[in-house]
């Protein structure tokens, strides 16, 4: 029954929730009211402007979308003694500030039909009856509810809206539920905050115990409260984790029991993959929270084991003994949670170094999907940009993660540090133990009489064995430590040739880019040149084309080998040397003196001067000119005359796919140098389980769950748990 009532009180079904910040008020108007009493209606009328507005209108002239700036109303009495209800609930002083309207409410409809008609002696006429005062009244009435309850509740309730405002006033109920939560939170923060600031304040050992206390309390109380709250944000990724885990199943299952169809199966796998992926985004989304979640229970025992610290200092040792548990208590609880908090980052890390792996190897595929296909220069370019600029986030994600393991190996150290000191003062406390012995016997007789090896108590020795093996587990550290120190030393040297690289290429491709714009520059105004010299070559031929036909006949065209010295003229004039028109008409005979370099025409000129015999045609040796080669031909005649022929291997088409095994070189050299910096740096981390043994939950306690060990927040992140809250965090 109890666990019944404890549902149902937690439960919101039926509630509704209402914003906190809904009357709430930005801007300060001055409202002005003014009452009058309407005869017809027998009730009071009420007019509200906004003077502020008004008077703002009226400055700046404004006549589009202003706000609303007037309401009215009519109301009867008893329509306000509603509102006075109303408001009394908001402001108790109201109460006695309501003015006396019962001479009012006598009016009825028949007070309207008989205009004349008497209820008594002691009734009078309306224009008898004292009007102003009540007005005036209810006029300091409502102005003094507008100072007491505010403008919006006055307005919304004697003005009634239409319902297209009535939406915001409610609030999701999600959305609710998350910001108290929130507000919890921040009311644990700042209780915890308060505490530590009343430590310089107090200046007595006892008082300051006390306050220990109230601050291990607080901030258990912030550990539940922040356990809820994240827990209450995980829920849905949790849900969308095993809902898709769940389809994701169901999938595989039909494709590999039923018999389906080529088309089937291929939206199956799709679809199996879209689930996928859902699922690798709640896990994503669940490690983020996580992260958050241990950032802010470590920031609160940062900040504690701080003031400790301080206060440590104002006191003397033997005062500060009965405090010297808790601070040992604290380191520890410190550095397990800030241990918890770099697991969680750590696996985010990892995740951000698998996608870039997942990026390159996708690219790799596309290269060799495409390798039939012939790639652009430009788009091959592209994408060895985009190699370079993976593997330069790769980089950045190993060194980041490289700073992550190293938080995690010192508080690992702290961890052990932590133990140690308490087993060394537990050690120091058992040989400082005083024995008393019996006062008739002599204790170095007594000493005498035992065996050497049990003189010292069992118990130290137990805890010399344990400090042994602490000691040799932070050494185990020290070593791991050195190695990381190595592996983030390679990982920076990469880091900053790749760098270098990228910085050379852009000078190089900066040069180049200046190079080819200088080319084009230069073939431009070739280009330039070369059409201006064509138009003015056109230019020339049309004026010639256009002089010739005006001028058509009076010129002589004459050839360079026709142009005779003057001691050469002849005193060769006969008709045949005069000149002849240009014409189209009439062909000029052909020159009785003439060889084949001066008529170089048309075939036919060539033929004429043949016939004529004015050129003859040498004897050419006759040669005999190889035949074409032909393969195929060559080839057949080999088959016909019996060769056996050999077989021959095709040599790669590197011509066509040189930018392809360019660019899948490029690849692989940079998953080569990826793999490089980061070998054994992931696998190595979990092979020591030393270090994650049970011992680091013996110092525990002063939490609101019991402590998560690396091992079982990475099983939890996979499979939730089904407990409460306080019982464990995932």
């Amino acid at each position: 029954m109890d666990s019944l009532e404890v549902d149902r009180l937690d439960s919101l079904e039926g509630w509704v929730a209402i914003k906190s910040n809904i009357f709430e008020e930005n801007e300060t108007f001055r409202l002005g009211f003014i009452v009058q009493w309407n005869v017809i209606e027998s009730k009071f009328a009420v007019t509200c402007h906004n003077r502020t507005l008004q008077r703002q209108k009226r400055k700046a002239e404004v006549t589009t979308g202003d706000p609303q700036m007037s309401w009215a109303g009519l109301f009867s009495v008893n329509d306000l003694k509603h509102v006075h209800q109303q408001f009394k609930c908001v402001a108790d002083v109201l109460g006695t500030c309501f003015p006396d309207l019962s001479e009012f409410e006598q009016s009825n409809i028949w007070d309207l039909l008989f205009l004349s008609r008497k209820s008594g002696p002691d009734d009078d006429d309306d224009e008898d009856r004292d009007l102003e005062t009540p007005c005036r009244k209810l006029e300091k009435y409502f102005s003094t509810a507008i100072d007491l309850c505010g403008r919006k509740i006055v307005l919304e309730t004697l003005f009634t809206q239409d319902e297209r405002g009535v939406e915001e006033y409610f609030e999701n109920l999600q959305e609710f539920k998350r910001k108290t939560m929130q507000e919890e939170m921040s009311r644990a923060k700042g209780h915890l905050r308060q505490l530590l600031q009343s430590h310089n304040s107090t200046d007595r050992m006892v008082a300051l115990l006390s306050i220990y206390e109230e601050e291990d309390e607080s901030y258990q109380d912030l550990v539940t409260v922040a356990t809820t709250f994240f827990q209450y944000l995980l829920q849905p990724f949790r849900d969308m984790r095993e809902l898709a885990c769940l389809y994701k199943m169901e999938i595989l299952k039909s494709l590999e029991f039923e018999d389906l169809g080529p088309k089937r199966i291929a939206a199956l796998e799709k679809e199996a993959e879209e689930w996928r992926m859902k699922a690798e985004d709640a896990v994503a989304s669940i490690q983020d929270i996580t992260v958050t979640y241990f950032a802010q229970t470590s920031k609160a025992l940062a900040g504690m084991l701080k003031q400790m610290e301080e206060d440590k200092r104002r006191f003397g040792p033997a005062a500060w003994a009965s405090a010297a548990p808790r601070l040992e208590k604290l380191r520890f609880l410190l550095a397990k949670e800030t241990l918890q908090h770099m697991r969680a980052a750590e696996m985010c890390l990892s995740r951000k170094k698998d996608s870039i792996r997942e990026k390159l190897g996708s690219l790799s595929g596309r290269v060799q999907n495409r390798r039939a296909d012939s790639g652009s220069v430009l788009e091959d370019g592209q994408q060895l940009d985009t190699v370079d600029r993976l593997e330069l986030q790769f980089y950045e994600t190993q060194l980041e993660l490289y700073d992550t393991k190293f938080e995690i190996l010192k508080n690992e150290e702290q961890l052990l540090v932590a133990q140690i000191d308490t087993v060394r003062r537990q050690i120091k406390e058992l040989k400082e133990e005083v024995v008393y012995y019996d006062v008739c016997e002599d204790p170095e007789e007594l000493q005498s009489l035992a065996p050497p090896g049990l003189q010292q108590s069992p118990l130290i020795g137990q805890l010399k064995r344990r400090l042994q093996n602490l000691e040799s587990k932070r050494g185990h550290i020290c070593a791991r430590r050195a190695y990381l120190r190595n592996k983030k030393d390679q990982c920076i040297d990469a880091h900053e040739q790749k760098h270098s690289a990228a910085k050379q290429s852009s000078v190089l491709f900066n040069q180049h880019h200046q190079v080819q714009l200088k080319r084009e520059k230069r073939k431009e105004e070739e280009q330039s040149r070369k059409q201006w010299v064509d138009q003015e070559r056109e230019k020339t031929l049309s004026r010639l084309r256009s002089f010739r036909e005006k001028r058509q006949g009076q010129f002589i065209l004459k050839t360079p080998q026709s142009r005779l010295s003057p001691t050469d003229v002849p005193s060769s004039p006969s008709p045949e040397d005069k000149p002849m028109p240009l014409s189209e008409k009439e062909d000029p005979p052909f020159p009785a003196k003439s060889t084949l370099k001066q008529n170089l025409g048309s075939m036919d000129e060539v033929l004429a001067s043949l016939q004529r015999g004015q050129i003859r045609l040498r004897k050419v040796s006759a040669r005999t000119a190889a035949p074409p080669e032909d393969a195929r031909g060559s080839l057949m005649c080999a088959i016909r005359q019996g060769v056996t022929l050999k077989k021959v291997v095709p040599a790669p088409a590197e011509a066509s796919n040189s930018a392809d095994n360019e660019l899948e070189r490029s690849i692989k050299a940079a998953m080569m140098r990826m793999k490089r910096v980061a070998a054994d740096s992931d696998s190595d981390e979990r092979g020591d389980e030393d270090t994650q043994s049970t011992d680091w939950d013996s110092g525990g306690g002063g939490g609101g769950r019991p402590d998560i060990t690396p091992a079982a927040l990475l099983t939890a992140l996979v499979f939730p748990a089904r407990s409460s809250p306080k019982s464990c965090f995932f």
